[in-house]
């Protein structure tokens, strides 16, 4: 049996302020397909406030895909704090929450203590 789509939801409600106004709205990722006509994986995502409508992203498997998203979201989140949107999830600053902080220290050995 082929498999042509692994069905999941993944939501994570999020502040904003825009102009100085505050409102919360949803980051979603979930649901990747086998496109055939692209002879990849799609990943499913929407940001509100940034991109409402669903968009997706492309891998050769299903996990590629799913860190493409994750990755393209990380940059997407710090591109429009750069045009002025403030986004967090628990705290300002912290990007959504789609930090990597194994990623971003280069080494394991630098990685913060995970907060539970």
């Amino acid at each position: 049996m082929t498999v042509n789509t692994l069905k999941f939801r993944l939501e994570r409600e999020l502040q904003f302020r825009i102009g100085g106004e505050h409102s919360t709205g949803k980051l979603f990722v979930g649901d990747l397909t086998w496109q055939e006509d692209k002879k990849r994986w799609a990943c499913h995502w929407s940001l509100a406030h940034v991109h409402p409508e669903v968009g997706r992203l492309y891998g050769a498997d299903p996990l590629a895909a799913l860190t493409a998203t994750l990755d393209f979201l990380s940059i997407l989140i710090r591109g429009s704090e750069d045009d002025g949107l403030v986004v967090w999830w628990q705290t300002e600053g912290d990007h959504a929450g789609l930090t990597f902080p194994m990623s971003e220290a280069q080494r394991w050995k630098e990685m913060p203590p995970q907060k539970a």
